[in-house]
């Protein structure tokens, strides 16, 4: 069975709150509250989980609200492989305002787990990455570890000939791309603040990529939201723009849908031209859903045939 791991520090439980109208400095009445376990490395595994790819999500899980999270987990069927921490896990809150159509995103910022935690963490996680077919890391790094984190990990993953996919930018990104990850993905943004240049046209954009290729990444995918995303690979770059969406809900998952839908299609042998398609659609059904990772899979199904790709000449 492909098992991926989806390898991150900081899950949440998270609070989705839709609200007909939300007004600043005013008593707000929510029409409906949901809520799910989240966090990027956990929307992933739960993505992935309902794409029929079986997923064991790692992080720091502790406390009343670590306890509510597992059983989400548990629900969604993804395998708990969560580090225990004395201290709660985090609580993010989104607000959905239908009438001005915005989402605000509250976050918590995640505890510090101690320094034995981290070392259970390591330890166990080092040994579910050479028994993963695929390691998916997410996710920016919390104060308490060092930039270079993520490095031994995927190191243990080439050794071990387990693909690598990164989704995530700076230092975090940077120090693992010598190791030579499968893919690299980010936003546009994200590299922005990763090569310190501004990224505000295509051709500033495919420099950047070409860069991130440089240090060592196999290939580049860098997505814009719902613009033009775009593919670059040793021998080729495609732009890639995702489909027409009927309802624009909620969009926190996306990128981690879309994560998950590149693991999955590249595990059932697709080439990495039809694993972005895959992804892009899965990511653009997530914003149609109100909770993160609540993907409907005949809904990826109509969106991936909207997906155009194109190449870049």
């Amino acid at each position: 069975m492909n098992n991926v791991l989806c390898l991150g520090l900081t899950p949440a439980l998270q609070r989705t709150m839709l609200f007909d109208r939300l007004e600043v400095d005013e008593v707000n009445r929510a029409r409906q509250v949901v809520e799910s376990a989240a966090g990027k490395a956990l929307n992933t595994a739960r993505a992935l989980a309902t794409l029929g790819t079986p997923a064991q999500t790692a992080g720091f899980n502790g406390g009343q609200t670590g306890r509510a999270i597992a059983a989400f987990l548990k629900a969604y069927g993804v395998t708990t492989a969560l580090t225990p921490m004395k201290s709660e896990t985090r609580v993010c809150t989104t607000l959905i305002d239908r009438q001005a159509c915005t989402v605000t995103e509250l976050v918590e910022e995640a505890p510090a787990p101690g320094a034995a935690a981290v070392a259970r963490f390591i330890k166990e996680n080092v040994k579910r990455t050479r028994a993963a077919s695929m390691l998916v890391i997410s996710g920016t790094l919390p104060p308490f570890v060092k930039d270079d984190f993520y490095v031994g990990f995927v190191r243990v993953a080439a050794q071990s000939g387990v693909p690598v996919v990164i989704d995530s930018h700076k230092a975090a990104l940077i120090d693992i791309l010598f190791e030579r990850p499968l893919l690299a993905k980010l936003t546009a943004r994200e590299l922005e603040t990763t090569l310190q240049e501004p990224m505000n046209s295509e051709r500033r954009v495919l420099r950047g990529m070409k860069d991130l290729l440089g240090m060592g990444a196999q290939n580049v995918f860098v997505t814009q939201g719902g613009k033009a995303a775009y593919l670059m690979t040793p021998k080729r770059t495609l732009r890639c723009t995702p489909p027409e969406i009927a309802c624009h809900l909620n969009p926190i998952g996306s990128g981690d849908c879309t994560t998950a839908g590149i693991a999955h299609a590249l595990l059932k042998g697709k080439s990495l031209r039809e694993a972005v398609r895959f992804g892009l659609a899965c990511g653009s059904a997530n914003v149609e859903s109100l909770t993160p990772a609540d993907i409907d899979l005949k809904r990826v199904a109509v969106l991936q045939r909207g997906v155009r790709v194109e190449a870049v000449g």
